[in-house]
């Protein structure tokens, strides 16, 4: 399952879990969000929804449990439960089917029928050129705004913010009230979820910040069907062409504006009637990470392009040759692959063949670097670099997620990509860390007479305040609780003392 897969269930989802059914109504009567749900789900949920798309009257539950083998049946009913949950799948006395308006408006958008515009309505301009010269350029300077625009707000997330230009209010509002950032005494500063979310890959990043946007939409008293509708229409949008904003609503043209500053749209200052959606956005229902959408996006005037809705709905015939599946299996092998840049050898030694400031920053949250040249640093993973980040609330399997995905192409054919030793290593300091719980305590020692020791550490046993002792050194260690006990009994000790030395 791809991590957009993984971050839709564990945000998006429950989002839409949350709405109430007439929410979730609204939502299903617009195609695109309707294909782009689809596609965020499961290969299980997908499975299950195209097997009963066509169906026209409810069937048995028993019946559709029957579908997968016992071995692989709670994970179906799971699927099916889920499938509830999110009111695309109604059950009724033991029969289940689809909901209506999102059977009518998933098959619209798999077969090129329905609202043409909820995909978008492309840019008509005088000056729009579909040349192939001209897209190569678009997509370069796409891919290079989304990237500079996205990682301003990377750098000031981990403090470089004085070698970028700072991000806007609207972007620093979102961090704070994600609480990915903080306000401290100078000015604001990273969290432990933070931190965490510097070590995801940009697509959960990206998700993060969309469900918080929601969030802003609703304290803001946006219509929320409206800002979820007009997200799942920019996922669905194809990459490299622009759409035209005349048509968009006042929240929509808020939002088109605020988006633009997380680099996930990009809007001419000089031409504000079309924006281009960026890979940052156009990608995130990518199962394979391609910048194409599954089904191509109508033209205003009902045309569909190849590859899209229309191969689609013919590959949903028993055509031979036409598998949807196969189709994405071969666009995934062509589809030309993000490289990484670590190497990890045994002795935890790293190596990063890089000169992005960014990169060189996320890996010094838990890595102590050694050298830096021009593209090329080098570092050792050690105890105290690890323990440094586990304070900062990263996990273990965070920095090894991290390495992995970012492992060398060379280091990519090894099983496991990571060396053992390192993965065990990280993870023995993690529960080094998590086996010690810090406590306030007081030290008793330099006790004058073995008498006076033994008593006090008697007493301390009775009322169990005892944390560590050493009756050797005579040194005795209690909890904050049970200390004013104890000075008690010491100076009670005291007094006895000193009147038998006067009757004496």
């Amino acid at each position: 399952m791809s991590s957009s897969e993984e971050d839709f269930k564990s945000t998006i989802a429950e989002y839409l879990e949350a709405l109430p059914p007439q929410f979730c109504r609204r939502v299903f009567s617009n195609p695109a969000a309707c294909l782009a749900i689809f596609r965020l789900l499961s290969t299980v949920g997908k499975q299950l929804i195209m097997s009963m798309l066509y169906l026209e009257t409810p069937i048995k539950l028993h019946d559709v449990h029957q579908w997968a083998r016992h071995s692989h049946l709670r994970l179906l009913k799971s699927k099916v439960h889920q499938l509830r949950k999110l009111h695309i799948l109604v059950e009724e006395k033991g029969m289940v089917s689809l909901n209506s308006i999102f059977r009518e408006q998933l098959r619209n958008a798999l077969t090129g029928g329905g609202d043409f515009s909820s995909f978008g309505v492309p840019y008509r301009g005088s000056d729009d050129s579909s040349s192939s010269s001209s897209s190569r350029v678009a997509a370069g300077r796409l891919a290079r705004y989304a990237d500079e625009r996205w990682e301003t707000i990377l750098h000031f997330m981990v403090g470089r913010a004085a070698d970028v230009r700072p991000p806007s209010d609207s972007v620093r509002g979102i961090l704070k009230m994600s609480k990915l950032m903080e306000e401290g005494a100078d000015g604001m500063r990273i969290t432990n979820r933070g931190f965490q979310f510097l070590l995801q890959d940009s697509a959960s990043q990206v998700w993060t910040v969309l469900l918080q946007y929601l969030r802003l939409a609703e304290i803001q008293d946006m219509d929320v069907v409206e800002v979820l509708n007009f997200l799942f229409q920019l996922v669905s949008l194809q990459l490299g062409k622009s759409y035209s904003a005349e048509r968009l609503t006042g929240n929509q043209r808020k939002m088109l504006n605020e988006l633009r500053d997380f680099g996930l749209v990009f809007q001419d200052e000089r031409d504000p009637k079309r924006f281009y959606p960026t890979h940052l956005i156009a990608s995130l229902t990518s199962g394979s990470g391609s910048s194409e959408p599954a089904a191509a996006s109508a033209t205003g005037d009902g045309k569909k392009d190849s590859g899209g809705a229309g191969d689609t709905a013919v590959a949903r015939s028993k055509i031979p040759g036409t598998s949807v599946m196969a189709k994405q299996r071969f666009s995934e092998l062509l589809a030309p692959s993000e490289k990484g840049y670590i190497v990890v050898e045994t002795n935890c030694r790293v190596y990063a063949y890089t000169d992005s400031p960014l990169h060189i920053a996320i890996l010094n949250l838990f890595v102590h670097l050694v050298s830096r040249f021009s593209n090329f640093v080098t570092g050792v993973l050690t105890r105290t670099s690890v323990r440094r980040a586990l304070s900062h609330g990263i996990t273990a399997d965070q920095m090894i997620a991290f390495l992995t995905t970012h492992a060398h192409p060379q280091m990519q054919g090894n099983v496991p990509v990571l060396p053992i030793t390192v993965t065990d290593q990280i993870r023995l300091w993690e529960k080094e860390k998590n086996s010690l719980h810090p406590s306030p305590a007081h030290l008793y020692r330099e006790f004058a007479q073995k008498a006076d020791f033994e008593r006090v550490f008697r007493y301390a046993q009775e009322i169990n305040v005892i944390l560590w002792a050493s009756i050797e050194k005579r040194q005795l260690v209690v909890s904050r609780q049970g200390h004013p006990k104890i000075v008690e009994f010491i100076k009670g000790l005291k007094n006895q003392q000193q009147q038998q030395k006067q009757n004496a």
